[in-house]
C-alpha cells in the first residue's frame, strides 16, 4: 500500500489500520476513480497475492485475478450507493467464490473520495446464514415449548381456580334443594357448555333435574326435556345400567341407542338435536363406591371433541358433586331423624309432666285420708294401726318426691325452669345443706363436716337451684355410703374466675365405665330390684343440667374402694371477677 498524500488521507489510513489491520476478514480502502489502493489489511493482501481477487488491469505477462473487483467499484464510485453481497464468481468458475460488499466514504462533493471494501468467503457466508438460521430455530422451538408450557400452566390454573369455584358453590349449602340446584347450573369452563344431571333416589328410580341452558333463546327449548322415570321407558334396565356405569363415555351423533339413552327416549333426543350440541360426556356420580346418578356435560354444536384434560376436569367436578350431594342427603335424613327424636322427646316430656301431675291429686288425697284416720277422727285407731298408717304416709311421701323429680325433670329438660341468680355465698350454703341433711346422715352413723371454709366463694347463681344440687349431692353420698363410720366432707374454693364447691364421700366408688352414665336420665348405680337405692335415677342428671344453664357444670372423679369426689362449677360474680 502506497504512502497517503496528504494529512486527511493519514488519519483516515490510521483510522482504518488500527481497527481493520488484523481484522479475519479483507477490508481495503480505495481512492479515486482509478481506485487506487490506500489501505488493504493483510487477510486482503494475501488474497491479492495469491490471485483470488484484484482491482484494475494488470500489466502484460501479469497473471489476471480469479474475481476482479473493478466493476463492482465503478458502479459503486459513479452511484454512491452501498451494494451488497455481491456475489463475484470466479472466471473460470472454479476456485472460491466471493461476497462482495462496497461503500462510499462521504466527502465535500457528490463525488466519494474514498470506497471502504470488504470481502468474504460465499461458502463462509452461507455456513454463517447456515448457523444463523439453525439457531434462530432453536430459539423459535424453544420460545414455542416455553409458549406451551405457559399454555399449560395457566390452563392448569384454570381448571384448579374453577374447581375451587365449584367446592365453594357446593359447600354454601347442606340443604338438598340448594346443592341440586347448584349441580344443574354447573358447566365446563367451555364457551357454551352445559349439563344434564340424572341422579338416583334412595329407591332406586332415576330422576332428571331441571336443566339450565347458558343460552336464555333456548331456555325454553332445554325445559322441555321431560324428566321420566326409567318404568316409563321401554329400556329402563338399559338405561340404569347407562347410568351406573362407574366409567366417563363420550357420545356423539353417531352413538345411536347409547345417545337415546341418555336423552331418556326419542322425544328429547329430538329436543337436544334442536337445541344443537357437538358431543356429550356423561361422567358417573359415585361417593363411598356407589354410584349415585351422572351428569352429562354438553358441548356446543361445532366444537371440538372434549379433551382428555376436559374429561379429568369432569371427574374431579362430578366427584365433589357427588359428595355434595351424599352430604346433603345425609343432612336432610339427618334433620328428618331428628325432627322424628325431637317429637318424640316432646310427647315424652308431655306425657310424664301429664302423669305427673294426674299421680299427684290421689297421691294427697291418700296422704289427707291417712291423716285424718291417724287422728281418729273416723273412730279409734290402735297402736299398730298407727303404725300402719305412718307406713302409708312415709310411701306417699316417697312417691310425690319421684313424682316432683320427674316433673324438676321435665321443666328443665323443656327450658321451662326460672332462674333468679344472685351472689350465694358457698361456704354458708354448704352449711345449710349439711345442718338440713345431718340427721339422715346421723341416721346412717355417718358424719357430715364442712371444711377449709372460703369466705371468698361467692357464686353467681339462683341460691335455689344451688341448693338444690348440693342436696341432691349429699344424698347420694348419705345413699352410697356404707353405715356407721364414713365421712362425707363438703369444702369450697375460687379458681380462676370460678367457684368450686365439692362432696367428697367415702362410699364404694363408681367404675370408670361409669362416670358419665350416672349423669343419664333414670340411671342408678345399681340395677337390682333388691339393690335400688330409692329414686328414678333423675338427681344427677337434673343437678348437672341445673349447673349448666347457670353457666357451670357436675363432674365427678372416682376411685373404687375409696370413694368419689363430686364438683359444682359456678361462675363468679363479674364485679368480683373483674377485680381478681
Amino acid at each position: 500500500m502506497q504512502p497517503p498524500g496528504d494529512q486527511g488521507e493519514l488519519v483516515i489510513e490510521a483510522s482504518v489500520g488500527k481497527h481493520l489491520a488484523f481484522a479475519p476478514i479483507a477490508f481495503a480502502v480505495t481512492e479515486g476513480p482509478t481506485h487506487a489502493l490506500t489501505f488493504a489489511n493483510a487477510v486482503f493482501r494475501g488474497l491479492q497475492s495469491a490471485g483470488e481477487i484484484g482491482i484494475g488491469p494488470r500489466s502484460a505477462g501479469e497473471a489476471q485475478p480469479a474475481a476482479d473487483l473493478t466493476p463492482v467499484l465503478d458502479r459503486v464510485f459513479r452511484s454512491t450507493q452501498t451494494e451488497r453481497d455481491v456475489i463475484l464468481v470466479p472466471h473460470a468458475h472454479e476456485g472460491t467464490s466471493w461476497s462482495c460488499t462496497v461503500w462510499p466514504v462521504p466527502g465535500s462533493g457528490d463525488i466519494p473520495p474514498k470506497l471502504v471494501i470488504e470481502v468474504r468467503d460465499v461458502e463462509l457466508v452461507e455456513g454463517a446464514k447456515v448457523r444463523q438460521r439453525a439457531v434462530a430455530e432453536r430459539l423459535l422451538l424453544g420460545a414455542l415449548r416455553e409458549q406451551d408450557l405457559a399454555r399449560k400452566a395457566e390452563d392448569v390454573s384454570g381448571r384448579a381456580q374453577f374447581l375451587a369455584k365449584t367446592s365453594r358453590d357446593l359447600a354454601m349449602s347442606l340443604d338438598e334443594s340448594a346443592t341440586r340446584d347448584t349441580v344443574r347450573r354447573l358447566a365446563l369452563p367451555r364457551e357454551g357448555s352445559w349439563c344434564i344431571v340424572d341422579v338416583i333416589e334412595s329407591n332406586g328410580a332415576i330422576h332428571r333435574l331441571a336443566v339450565v341452558h347458558p343460552d336464555p333463546d333456548k331456555q325454553e327449548l332445554a325445559r322441555k326435556l321431560e324428566e321420566q322415570s326409567p318404568s316409563e321407558q321401554s329400556d329402563s334396565l338399559s338405561l340404569s345400567t347407562m347410568l351406573r356405569s362407574e366409567r366417563p363415555k363420550v357420545l356423539t351423533h353417531e352413538s345411536g341407542a347409547a345417545l337415546m339413552l341418555v336423552a331418556h327416549g326419542e322425544n328429547n333426543l329430538r329436543i337436544l338435536r334442536e337445541i344443537g350440541f357437538g358431543s356429550l360426556l356423561v361422567v358417573p356420580l359415585i361417593v363411598r363406591a356407589r354410584v349415585q346418578g351422572a351428569i352429562t356435560f354438553v358441548s356446543r354444536k361445532g366444537d371440538p371433541p372434549f379433551t382428555t384434560e376436559e374429561v379429568t376436569l369432569a371427574l374431579d367436578v362430578a366427584a365433589r358433586c357427588a359428595l355434595a350431594l351424599d352430604n346433603a342427603r345425609l343432612y336432610r335424613e339427618a334433620d328428618a331423624l331428628r325432627l322424628v327424636a325431637e317429637l318424640a322427646n316432646k310427647s315424652k316430656g308431655a306425657f310424664l309432666g301429664s302423669m305427673s301431675h294426674e299421680l299427684r291429686t290421689p297421691l294427697n288425697a291418700i296422704g289427707g285420708f291417712a291423716e285424718l284416720i291417724d287422728l281418729g277422727l273416723q273412730g279409734p285407731v290402735t297402736a299398730e294401726q298407727h303404725v300402719a298408717l305412718a307406713r302409708i304416709k312415709a310411701n306417699q311421701e316417697h312417691l310425690l318426691t319421684l313424682i316432683t323429680e320427674i316433673l324438676n325433670f321435665v321443666r328443665v329438660e323443656s327450658g321451662r325452669m326460672e332462674y333468679h341468680n344472685a351472689d350465694v355465698p358457698m361456704t354458708q350454703a354448704l352449711s345449710d345443706v349439711a345442718e338440713m341433711l345431718n340427721g339422715a346422715a346421723s341416721e346412717k352413723g355417718l358424719t357430715i363436716e364442712v371444711a377449709r371454709p372460703d369466705a371468698g366463694a361467692v357464686a353467681w347463681a339462683d341460691p335455689d337451684r344451688v341448693r338444690q344440687i348440693l342436696v341432691n349431692l349429699v344424698m347420694n353420698a348419705v345413699k352410697y355410703t356404707q353405715a356407721n363410720g364414713g365421712t362425707i366432707t363438703l369444702n369450697s374454693a375460687v379458681a380462676g374466675d370460678k367457684v368450686l364447691a365439692h362432696v367428697v364421700d367415702t362410699g364404694p366408688g363408681i367404675a370408670p365405665e361409669k362416670l358419665e352414665s350416672i349423669f343419664e336420665p333414670f340411671v342408678q348405680l345399681t340395677a337390682g330390684l333388691a339393690e335400688r337405692r330409692g329414686g328414678v335415677g333423675l338427681g344427677l342428671a337434673i343437678s348437672r343440667d341445673l349447673a349448666r344453664a347457670m353457666d357451670g357444670d357436675l363432674t365427678v372423679e372416682s376411685t373404687m374402694g375409696a370413694g368419689s369426689r363430686f364438683t359444682l362449677t359456678l361462675p363468679l360474680p363479674r364485679s368480683i371477677a373483674a377485680a381478681r
